[in-house]
């Protein structure tokens, strides 16, 4: 249950410490879907504050020519 009021919490971006921005940052770089999910509920000038404006810039040209793989994937070939 406490997930949940956490997850209908509106993000402030101005109220996260610097670890808890990294950790966004950290988990957006390993699944971009995140990027796009903020994008929906936020709007693209929040999730370039918060992710970098460069980063949403890749991330968004990248899903359109579709070489982008919206989940985590590794490095090593299977």
């Amino acid at each position: 249950m406490q997930a949940d009021v956490v997850d209908q919490a509106p993000l402030v971006l101005e109220e996260l410490t610097r670890g808890q921005v990294l950790d966004w940052c950290t988990r957006a770089a390993k699944n971009h879907q995140l990027v796009f999910d903020h994008i929906d509920r936020y709007g693209e000038v929040s999730a370039q504050r918060l992710f970098k404006r460069v980063f949403v810039e890749q991330v968004t040209r990248l899903s359109r020519l579709g070489h982008l793989p919206l989940g985590y994937t590794t490095w090593e070939q299977t």
